[in-house]
């Protein structure tokens, strides 16, 4: 979020906020990632509409670090491998159903349904996502 303009900056915080915080509310492991332009949600950010959301992982390579993390908190072996991509068949043809981890999926699943619910009972989410000084 460091190119993120103003206006859309606080929103986007409270969303990843809310996603952090229901990880941590479940035991399970988490790591902040900025929204880039290479993101399908940059170019929204860019025009300063309020964008968050959660990520299985990409093409970039998981470390030493976030694999013991990870381990440690889901048990041993649950941590993926280090030194090779998040996701090996990110944008690849085996970028398939059989690509699927089914404990990952039901996790981002239910986050996902926590923060549209979430969300979805704020009396006013234009007010929530937007500081009142920038809504015209």
């Amino acid at each position: 979020m460091n190119d993120t303009p103003s206006q859309a900056l606080s929103g986007s915080k409270k969303i990843s906020t809310l996603f952090k915080n229901w990880f941590i509310q479940q035991n399970l492991p988490w790591d902040y990632i900025d929204v880039t332009s290479r993101s399908d949600c940059g170019p929204f950010s860019a025009e300063g509409i309020v964008v968050g959301g959660i990520s299985s992982g990409a093409d970039d390579n998981k470390t030493v670090e976030q694999r013991n993390r990870y381990n440690h908190i889901l048990g041993q072996s649950m941590g993926g491998i280090p030194d090779i991509p998040e996701d090996p068949c990110y944008h690849k043809a085996c970028d398939s159903i059989e690509n699927i981890n089914i404990f990952v999926y039901e996790k981002m699943i239910k986050a996902a349904a926590y923060a549209l619910e979430f969300l979805g009972q704020q009396e006013d989410l234009r007010i929530w996502l937007y500081p009142s000084t920038e809504i015209q």
